[in-house]
């Protein structure tokens, strides 16, 4: 995209000239040019900020535009404002002109034809470990079976690791019996247990085992109130299980890293715990340490459940009181949509029924679409509709019996700690990457997360703080890849950022990455085309850089095969070495010399290039020369990260002055037409069609 050219000189003097000078004291030493006095054309560089990202994220503007894209674009600008950082430079293309139009950016007042250069972080610039890992990672938690494996013993062992039997010398041994199919270069996120000290196995201090009897405590609950409870295990979900004792059932939830294979149904369970409540439905929240597998009921048998109709789902649905689990069944049509198993119930005009963190086992007999009778245990209401069940039968039909989980050989109590550990897997065997940090349950604790994770724009805030805390003697420029889990509102799944110590903090690294956005008629587009003004003026940057860029093209391409070897010596080079007679281009002066004279008198001794010509003739080929070589392959060498953009031209306009007696302003344009190759297009020095053959 073009700027016109009544702008672009100006544009580029208010950027580029030195802050100690006027913006337009170098015009005076121009014959005839005239800076309009009520136009400020300006070019400005920003770098967005955390806060940036979430403005960008909620934008109204934006949300349209991604709202026309549809779910999956929403998601994805949603994620800017989560991650402070855009997927794809497209992407931020896309979303940043609305940030910038908003009366809250600091320069949006800027006049049309101003450019903002705006910094910008791209996750496709992190580091390739971060990209696999946020590419989906594999998950696992250690099984009974595996603790029996590591422990050797199926009757010696405590559900976790300790240090007699480390976590470190039995999960890459693990981690390759239970993921068989692995591929090399994938992650995996372990859940497992941890004991500081080991375990004394045996009647600990002998004496009679103490019977398990079942306890009649869920008669009559309250709020806050501690229980131990010894029930049976009389439904299972993804997150935890029904406990039933004498006096009733409720759920018992696990946030996180609960294994469905831990019990079975009739498992006898003693249970210690405080009553709390959610969506209208008791429960208790559990650890694996809050509760002890004590053996096996063989004979349990479910009782006649309550039949719902759909009238009595729109009545359970209105409940404000807090209630125990009660057992039910009704007939659905299924509607399965990811992770969530609903169910349309004839009569019911104001509820659905709604599987409740239905278990693999359970899914693979619900199929979309079809008429299923479900028996279950009513236990919460969600969404002011949603009539929860933790499903125990469809159809009639239950899951196959799972394995019956082992009763443990009574030995002495000890304390252990849920832990997660990230492996890496080369294609033969598992290993912890190295500077790579997983969020362990306890890190959400202290960052006040009461689900085991993060959320919203919680990462930026708290993993910098967590760093610091972790690694309080780290060195400037240490990297480390932090790796967490985020909810996105729907589901939770692992991340990875890097973050590195800049100044003595620890700071995101998404991979910065810079975009030009210039303002027309009000409107702020991204325009990665480049104006810029060579001051006339001596020694002056940023006119040094790029004549001297000419210069030493012309040293290492012209003066060189003619045998020199020091540039102040070269042929086609002036004494002081900042100036060449090849193309007339001068940094001391900071213009481009096109007098005949000039040429010939600094040609070296015989030179043949001039024979022959009229002093026009070669005022038409230095001019060439500039145009078509010297400055073409200085702006190589100066930008060699430019590059094209399908869909628009990119280009870069040089105004400089050319100096033949007297100082002419001329303009000079160029198409990049690779990464760092750059196409002449045309200059002021010629009428239209004049240079049509170069």
């Amino acid at each position: 995209m073009n700027i016109s050219l009544k702008y672009t000189i100006l544009a580029a003097g208010c950027a580029l000239m030195l802050s100690s000078c006027d913006e337009n004291d170098w015009n005076d030493k121009l014959d005839g040019f005239e800076v309009p006095s009520d136009t400020k054309i300006e070019t400005v560089s920003y770098t967005l900020t955390s806060a940036d990202y979430s403005s960008i994220a909620s934008n109204s503007t934006n949300k349209k535009l991604a709202e026309a894209g549809g779910e999956a674009d929403v998601a994805a600008l949603a994620a800017v404002g989560t991650n402070g950082a855009f997927a794809t430079d497209a992407e931020a293309r896309k979303y940043i002109p609305a940030f910038l139009a908003n009366s809250s950016f600091p320069y949006f007042s800027m006049n049309n034809g101003s450019s903002v250069k705006v910094t910008y972080n791209l996750s496709t610039n992190q580091p390739q470990e971060v990209k696999d890992i946020n590419a989906g990672v594999l998950s696992y938690t250690v099984s009974e079976a595996d603790y029996q494996q590591a422990w050797g013993s199926e009757d010696d062992f405590i559900g976790a690791f300790a240090p007699l039997v480390t976590a470190s010398s039995k999960l890459p041994g693990i981690l390759t019996d239970a993921l068989p199919d692995a591929e090399p270069g994938d992650y995996a996120v372990v859940t497992y247990n941890e004991a500081a000290t080991n375990p004394v196995f045996g009647n600990v201090g002998g004496g009679e085992v103490e019977e398990w009897e079942m306890t009649d405590v869920l008669s009559s609950v309250a709020l806050k109130q501690d229980v131990e409870v010894k029930g049976l295990v009389t439904a299972i979900n993804s997150r935890g299980f029904i406990l039933s004792d004498k006096g009733g059932s409720i759920l018992c939830y696990q946030a996180s890293g609960f294994d469905p294979a831990s019990v079975s149904i009739g498992t006898q369970v003693t249970l210690n715990g405080t009553i709390s409540s959610y969506n209208k439905g008791f429960q208790i929240a559990i650890t694996p340490d809050s509760y002890t597998v004590e053996g096996q009921d063989e004979k349990f048998a479910y009782p006649t459940p309550k039949t719902v109709t759909g009238a009595d789902m729109d009545e359970a649905i209105k409940r404000t009181d807090d209630a125990l689990a009660e057992y039910v069944t009704f007939t659905g049509k299924a509607s399965v949509s990811g992770n969530y198993y609903n169910f349309l119930v004839d009569g019911a005009t104001a509820s659905q029924g709604s599987g409740y963190m239905v278990p693999n086992d359970i899914r693979a007999l619900i199929t979309d679409g079809e008429t299923c009778t479900l028996c279950g245990y009513f236990i919460t209401i969600s969404g002011g509709k949603y009539y929860n069940i933790v499903i125990t039968s469809v159809n009639g039909k239950t899951p196959a019996p799972a394995k019956k989980p082992a009763v443990k050989a009574p030995a002495a109590p000890v304390p252990t700690t849920a832990k997660n550990a990230i492996y890496f897997f080369d294609g033969s065997s598992w290993s912890v990457p190295s500077s790579t940090v997983l969020l362990q349950p306890e890190d959400y604790t202290d960052m006040g997360s009461k689900y085991g994770n993060l959320s919203g724009t919680q990462p930026q805030e708290y993993l910098p703080k967590f760093l610091a805390q972790k690694f309080p003697y780290a060195s400037e420029e240490t990297a480390e890849i932090v790796v967490y889990k985020y909810y996105d509102g729907s589901n939770t799944t692992f991340r990875a950022t890097q973050y590195t110590v800049i100044n003595g903090e620890w700071a995101l690294n998404t991979g910065a990455t810079t975009d030009q956005f210039t303002k027309q008629k009000g409107n702020w587009n991204y325009n990665p085309s480049v104006v810029m003004t060579l001051p006339y003026s001596r020694n002056t940057d940023p006119s040094y850089t790029y004549y001297m860029a000419c210069v030493n093209w012309v040293f290492d391409n012209i003066s060189k095969p003619m045998g020199a070897t020091e540039l102040s010596k070269a042929t086609f080079i002036d004494y002081r070495g900042n100036a060449e007679f090849y193309s007339g281009a001068s940094a001391y002066y900071g213009n481009v010399d096109v007098r005949a004279v000039t040429a010939k008198n600094n040609a070296p001794e015989g030179y043949t290039g001039y024979d022959g010509l009229s002093d026009d003739e070669i005022v038409m080929l230095i001019k060439k020369r500039f145009c078509t070589e010297t400055m073409k392959n200085a702006l190589s060498a100066l930008h060699p990260d430019a590059a094209p953009v399908e869909g628009m031209e990119v280009t870069y306009t040089l105004n400089f002055t050319a100096y033949d007696g007297a100082a002419k302003e001329e303009s000079l344009v160029y198409v990049v037409a690779s990464k760092g190759e750059f196409k002449y297009k045309s200059c002021t020095w010629f009428e239209k069609g004049e240079d049509a053959g170069w």
